[in-house]
């Protein structure tokens, strides 16, 4: 017997608690199939000579208990094929529909009370097969088989055919009612679960089935040729187990044993056509795990592994019901609620699946812990197809990565100024070459100085549609493909030739080099030559780096580093304090600068913890002889404290904004004889 495809989630709990068309049907099969046994029992009784039966028909029923209770193939997620429908059907042609009936739902009753499943569930798979075994039992006897199928010693056409037309019926009235009650609980529509299922169901049931008018009339001849029909329906099931395998393939992710990307789709297109925009909305669920890249990197694609099938069971369990999840590729997972009811509920639902998602998992006793950004966005509202309902749910999705705020709703207004994050990507691809892109430079000014130190650079993106799109939008996205690549080239590239246009030489200019960069084993040679192409010399150039490019490979990485500054290059740790590496990342490299992270700057003036911290910063890097950086200095407050704790240079809005070259050297002119953070700058320009 087929049981639902893997990737239902036909156990979670109600997202409504409601009684539903679902229930009805249940009861409704269930009372048809106490009507047909009650009918089949009543013929059964004017039967009484089935002595000379019982032998077959008892082997019969020991070969399906068998072939029931210990499945021969199962997936590993719960989707099954058995011979059940084979030897219940020969029991049937034996002259026995009501052993056949009673054999396979007690079977049936059995293996789902072992599983554990519901009452609901239990009811109708029992019902279920023994509806479709009793119809096709009584179809027999207009045809005049109201024994066994070889009672007469020869089989005339009329039997035959009644026997082919009863097979069917068993075989279709099993099909439909398994896709109804699919459609039913899915909320789709009943064309789209044949579409999928029943071709499933035809390769599996429908071969074996076929078996069991050989079944009868082999073992009718002789028990002798028992052992040569077991040899035949082996060879069938394995065809059978094969065709099974293949189509479950095609359809499921193997690593999670979830639907794939192609199998959401039909399932989101179904339930697209059985919907109108009154019907009660269905949400379609985009989640992507954050900081999964860092556990893969560092632990190894194995422990990944095992955290992405530790989602997808949180996942599946968290799932309100009917609901449909995927793993739509990397550490994305999708899932289609049938009904999400208004924005607060869709809301709740989401944060329900991102906490459940965010719980520990334990790898080898070690619990492991990543977090989620959720997009929702709710069919057929959104859209029409499922590729335009992802991509709305990829949007909202992006949203909340973006804000950090875990969940977001699609919203419709205003939306022609957002995209998704592949979207985002392919015109990235083309922004270099259609000369969307752009760097400006903020200064670095040392305390008391007049002029900066160094100008940090950093890439602006001017879409032709969206307009400005801020480098936290595409940057993170970037550094997941070869895309950083290029981007870090053009930076270099625009970085080393405005650095020639200053009066002043003295100026350094910083870029910021990502984990892919230093991964490239090219990546010293290409900056080298990039400085002589442009005939600037290499104290010129600052690298600015973060502990997660070199946790990452590090033996690689820091080569690369020690590459560079041999040949004269600063580097400079970015974003100091901030991560658990920083400051073995001090012990392990030889750097020249340091940046302590705003969020250590912002508000120093009047927090004396920050000034303990920054404090302690300052007096480790003087011991190292290593300069120390301030980020994010927006207010004269902070500027003050800063220079009173003895730091020596100031990044931030209060000493100049990113400006273009022009506008740079504009201002380097201006500010020729005063202190440069004293006198005010154009700081409309970004």
């Amino acid at each position: 017997m087929n049981t639902p495809a893997p990737g239902h989630t036909l156990l979670a709990p109600p997202l409504h608690g409601r009684r539903n068309a679902l229930d009805v049907y249940v009861i409704v099969i269930s009372g048809l199939a106490v009507a047909l046994m009650a009918i089949t029992v009543a013929a059964d009784l004017h039967d009484t000579d089935t002595s000379a039966r019982w032998l077959p028909i008892g082997l019969f029923v020991v070969l399906l208990v068998l072939g029931e209770t210990r499945t021969w193939f199962r997936f590993g997620d719960g989707g099954e094929v058995t011979p059940g429908w084979a030897f219940a059907f020969s029991i049937v042609l034996l002259g026995s529909p009501t052993v056949a009936a009673v054999a396979i739902g007690g079977c049936t009753l059995f293996i789902d009370l072992v599983d554990r499943r519901g009452l609901q569930k239990s009811s109708f798979n029992v019902a279920q097969v023994m509806v479709s075994l009793t119809a096709g039992a009584l179809l027999l006897r207009p045809f005049g088989i109201d024994g066994p199928m070889t009672a007469s010693g020869s089989i005339a056409v009329k039997e035959a055919i009644g026997v082919m037309v009863a097979g069917a019926v068993v075989f279709f009235t099993n099909a439909l009612l398994t896709c109804m009650v699919l459609s039913l609980y899915h909320r789709t529509s009943l064309r789209s679960m044949l579409g999928r299922d029943f071709m499933l169901s035809i390769t599996a049931d429908g071969a074996l089935l076929a078996l069991s008018p050989i079944f009868v009339v082999v073992i009718s001849y002789s028990l002798l040729l028992v052992p040569l029909l077991g040899v035949t329906a082996f060879l069938v099931y394995r065809s059978t187990q094969q065709a099974i395998q293949k189509a479950h393939e095609a359809n499921h992710d193997s690593l999670t044993k979830l639907l794939n990307r192609r199998a959401f789709a039909n399932h989101v297109e179904g339930f697209l056509g059985s919907h109108s925009d009154t019907s009660p909305r269905g949400a379609i669920v985009l989640l992507d795990l954050d900081g999964f890249k860092g556990v893969n990197d560092r632990l190894g694609h194995d422990v990944g592994d095992r955290l992405l099938r530790g989602v997808a069971d949180h996942l599946t369990a968290a799932a309100p019901r009917g609901s449909v999840v995927a793993r739509l590729g990397g550490d994305e997972f999708a899932l289609l609620a049938p009904d999400a009811g208004d924005d607060d509920e869709a809301l709740a639902m989401a944060e329900h699946l991102r906490r459940r998602i965010s719980r520990p998992i334990d790898i080898d006793g070690f619990p492991l812990q990543v977090g989620a950004s959720v997009g929702v966005a709710f069919a057929p509202l959104h859209g029409r197809t499922p590729a335009d309902l992802l991509s709305a749910a990829d949007i909202a999705m992006y949203r909340a990565k973006r804000y950090r705020s875990g969940v977001e709703l699609f919203r419709a207004a205003g939306s022609a100024r957002e995209v998704g994050r592949i979207s985002l990507l392919s015109e990235l691809s083309t922004a270099i070459a259609a000369q969307q892109l752009s760097v400006h430079y903020q200064p670095q000014v040392a305390f008391g100085a007049d002029r900066p130190a160094v100008v940090e650079a950093l890439i602006r993106w001017q879409h032709p549609v969206l307009g400005d799109v801020a480098p936290r939008d595409f940057i993170g996205l970037a550094e997941h493909t070869e895309l950083i690549g290029p981007l870090t080239q053009f930076v270099l590239r625009q970085a080393t030739t405005a650095a020639l246009l200053l009066d002043d030489s003295s100026i350094r200019v910083a870029v910021n080099v990502s984990t892919r960069n230093l991964q490239d084993r090219h990546f010293p040679t290409g900056v080298l030559a990039q400085l002589a192409s442009v005939g600037l010399a290499t104290s010129r150039l600052e690298l600015e780096i973060t502990e997660r490019a070199i946790g990452i490979e590090p033996e690689r990485s820091r080569h690369a580093i020690g590459v560079l500054r041999d040949a004269g290059v600063t580097v400079t740790i970015d974003h100091f304090g901030t991560g658990a590496a920083s400051f073995s990342m001090l012990h392990e490299l030889h750097v020249d600068r340091l940046k302590i992270d705003k969020r250590f700057i912002s508000g120093i003036a009047t927090s004396p913890r920050q000034q303990h911290i920054v404090g302690g910063m300052l007096a480790l890097a003087t011991g190292l002889r290593i300069e120390v950086v301030a980020e994010g200095v927006e207010i004269e407050a902070d500027w003050a404290m800063l220079g009173t704790l003895g730091c020596q240079v100031a990044q931030g809005y209060l000493v100049g904004r990113p400006v273009s070259i022009d506008a740079l050297q504009t201002s380097l002119s201006l500010h020729l004889h005063d202190n440069w953070w004293s006198l005010p700058m154009d700081r409309s320009q970004a």
